[in-house]
């Protein structure tokens, strides 16, 4: 991801755009094509996965096209190619409704006009990839009333907000944010998905291991929508990283006595995904997000992050809560075929 200018786009990176581009098939149907460029090893990141629902969610009911909250279960393995998005219209009202959709991958489903296998059938249970519930509404006519708590990012605040300019024209410039970049001599190097944002975090150190604080755009120059918090809320599921031993010789040791080597590879799969969005970014979306995620206990494989979302004034955009599970890489790769690629994270 080093670059000499900001603005230049990776290699291979598909516009976000382009990448949730979403085709109605009927009026409760919809087809997607899951991009290469989000996969982490074989597997597309399941953020990007779900704002594929989030965008036909947002087609689907063309009145209420913002979504309030969001709850995603990650039922199997997704993969690079087609995807059906079915979704159900649970409840319709007037300024809430609720949807639930299904996103299905298969060969069995690609014609119509049966999308996807019966209800019975056990293809049908295997092709089920994501589930969500999704409570959609306009944001643009939300009325009511609002007072101010006066909430920061605390206990630990982070470095004030960078200078937007020295961003955009410099890479390394702002005196509080240093451009990201990922080594190539352990997981982060073989995560394609890293490449579609751009991060910058504190040139001091992280206030702990377990908070990460950054601010973060989309490499490919487009804005982040309301449909792209989906990718963005799981765009930095890597809290266990800033543990990895630092050098070759050493090795982290955990609660359990599982070890922790400077080369092992990790994959941090999504169970469970929330979402409430707090302010609209609106039509055009906007360019830059801060975002901090923390990690209250990492055990036994298994850990929660927080996500939170503020744009470039400080105001509060989405909270998020997962549920991730720690594997070992091998696990990404494990009983499927590559495709000619070297099946490593």
């Amino acid at each position: 991801m080093a670059s000499t200018t900001i603005n230049e786009v990776p290699k291979g990176v598909v516009p976000f755009s382009e990448a949730v581009k979403i085709t109605r098939l009927d009026s409760h149907t919809y087809a997607a094509n899951i991009s290469q460029s989000f996969l982490i090893g074989t597997v597309p990141n399941g953020g990007y996965s779900s704002s594929l629902i989030l965008q036909a969610a947002s087609m689907h009911l063309p009145t209420q096209p913002d979504f309030l909250t969001s709850h995603f279960e990650f039922l199997n393995r997704t993969e690079a190619g087609p995807a059906i998005i079915v979704i159900e219209d649970v409840k319709l009202g007037r300024q809430l409704s609720t949807l639930h959709a299904t996103l299905y991958q298969g060969p069995q489903f690609q014609t119509s006009p049966l999308w996807i296998p019966p209800p019975s059938s056990k293809q049908r249970q295997k092709a089920a990839k994501i589930a969500g519930y999704l409570i959609m509404t306009d944001l643009s006519k939300e009325r009511g009333l609002s007072l101010h708590t006066g909430f920061t990012l605390g206990p630990s605040p982070a470095p004030p907000r960078p200078d937007f300019a020295a961003l955009e024209n410099n890479t390394d410039r702002d005196k509080n944010w240093k451009l990201m970049t990922f080594p190539a001599d352990n997981g982060f190097g073989r995560v394609r998905c890293l490449s579609n944002c751009v991060y910058y975090v504190p040139r001091r150190r992280q206030e702990a291991k377990s908070i990460f604080d950054g601010w973060v755009r989309l490499s490919c120059n487009e804005n982040i929508t309301d449909q792209a918090l989906g990718y963005v809320v799981d765009c930095w599921p890597y809290i266990v990283e800033a543990y990895r031993p630092t050098s070759r010789k050493e090795e982290a040791v955990g609660e359990d006595d599982f070890k922790f080597g400077h080369g092992s590879v990790f994959w941090y799969p999504t169970c469970v995904m929330n979402i409430e969005v707090k302010k609209s970014l609106g039509r055009k979306g906007t360019r830059w997000l801060q975002m901090r995620v923390a990690s209250k206990q990492i055990r036994n494989g298994r850990l929660d992050l927080e996500v939170i979302l503020l744009d470039a004034s400080g105001d509060l955009v989405a909270l998020s809560s997962h549920v991730n599970l720690v594997l070992g890489g091998e696990r990404n790769t494990a009983g499927r075929e590559t495709n000619g690629r070297d099946g490593k994270l």
